[in-house]
């Protein structure tokens, strides 16, 4: 009798087990047959759990997370997107995640100071997407149409350094240059929402308190370190650009750089011609005071430090010489024998 009750009592233990296990492993029903899920590269289990109950495919993450350990497949996750059914139990599902369904990579690089159009050059060479499809992604207007609107305000409510573009401007500026690992068959979208986002995490909230402490908005702040990524190649230069820019605005002086009105005719000479010079246009910055109305590129964390942070410096002027140095002068007469001994 007593055998009779200790092994009633295990398969009722037994049918209790299986039930809370269902209640707490088990994934949650949906109308249809598949549900898409992702995972982004990088990702840990703790993340990717978090997803899977954001996403109603498992009721509770901890015990996930524990039947994960207790298989021993906390970093056999695998990056990729996965149709899932519509029922699958907890263990059949760490299976899946960890065994099948990896789609293909690959490795793109974006230098600093590319402008918009070298990265739609640099997309369609590489296989990703036409020149097209990108610039209308980020907006070119005149030439194949405004920003889309909907994905223009899509990106907005994410990222919030966006509400200081000017309006009708391209996304010229917030694509951050880095080396990215991307999807092989990612959309001209997926990229930029990548690159956009790696500039929000570049961007540090005591970056954004210093451009609110000095009054500046941080697109103008975006337009300097454009400007400055353009004109100089070393760090240790870029602070007392930065410097000599800003002292001008301060005073009233034009920037008087080649690079603004470089990227207005699309050209790279370091030395424009006196009929260039007289263009009429707002990149003109030997015409016009001030800065220009957007960024010229898409400039590095460094720039954009520098553009926040001028060393304090009495220089007025500089030039690059042909071998890439940045020599400074303080007055008009020694630019002028710099210019003279450098730029024969």
């Amino acid at each position: 009798m007593k055998k009779y009750i200790i092994i009633s009592g295990i398969i009722i233990l037994l049918i209790l087990v299986k039930s809370i296990s269902r209640d707490i492993f088990g994934s949650v029903r949906v109308e249809e047959d598949v549900r898409s899920f992702t995972i982004e590269q990088g990702e840990s289990v703790k993340q990717i759990t978090a997803n899977l109950v954001d996403k109603e495919i498992i009721k509770n993450d901890f015990w996930f997370r524990t039947l994960v350990w207790l298989k021993g497949k906390q970093s056999e996750f695998r990056a990729g997107s996965f149709d899932l059914p519509e029922k699958i139990s907890p263990s059949e599902l760490i299976v899946l995640l960890t065994t099948i369904g990896k789609k293909e990579t690959r490795t793109i690089k974006i230098l600093e100071g590319w402008g918009i159009y070298d990265m739609a050059l640099y997309f369609e060479s590489e296989g990703l997407f036409s020149q097209e499809e990108f610039l209308r992604v980020v907006g070119m207007e005149g030439i194949f149409g405004t920003i889309d609107n909907d994905f223009y305000n899509e990106l907005a409510q994410v990222y919030p350094l966006l509400k200081y573009m000017t309006a009708g401007a391209s996304l010229e500026g917030y694509l951050f240059p880095d080396t990215y690992e991307i999807y092989a068959d990612a959309t001209a979208k997926d990229v930029v929402r990548k690159m956009v986002a790696n500039l929000h995490e570049k961007v540090t909230q005591d970056l954004i308190d210093e451009a609110l402490a000095q009054d500046k908005n941080f697109y103008k702040i975006l337009i300097m370190a454009s400007i400055i990524e353009a004109e100089v190649p070393f760090d240790e230069d870029r602070g007392i650009v930065s410097d000599i820019f800003w002292s001008r605005i301060d005073i009233g002086m034009a920037l008087q750089s080649d690079a603004t009105l470089n990227y207005r005719i699309n050209g790279t000479s370091p030395a424009l011609t006196k009929e260039q010079l007289k263009i009429d246009s707002e990149y003109n910055t030997y015409l016009y005071r001030g800065l220009p109305p957007t960024p010229i590129g898409n400039p590095g964390i460094a720039s954009i430090r520098a553009a926040l942070y001028p060393e304090n410096t009495d220089y007025l002027y500089f030039l690059s010489t042909p071998e890439g140095e940045t020599v400074f002068s303080r007055t008009l007469d020694e630019h002028n024998i710099a210019k003279a001994k450098y730029l024969k």
